[in-house]
């Protein structure tokens, strides 16, 4: 059975926008834990961690943003 193509766009939006959302809940995460992580000097690596994780969830948001558009 083919499923239309209109039927297609509005299952990708919706899986984008679960993808943004998981995403921007995960950021929230990451948020909290840097908060936690503080300026101890113990826990400078995972600080680091941490923001790369940030970074690299902003770029998947703007990626998801720009294929929601194209839809």
């Amino acid at each position: 059975m083919a499923v239309a193509s209109g039927h297609k766009k509005a299952f990708a939006k919706k899986l984008l926008g679960f993808e943004k959302n998981g995403l921007q809940q995960y950021g929230k995460y990451l948020d909290q834990q840097l908060k936690m992580a503080g300026n101890k000097k113990t826990k400078e690596q995972y600080k680091k961690y941490i923001e790369q994780q940030i970074a690299l969830k902003d770029r998947r948001i703007k990626k998801i943003d720009d294929k929601l558009k194209n839809l």
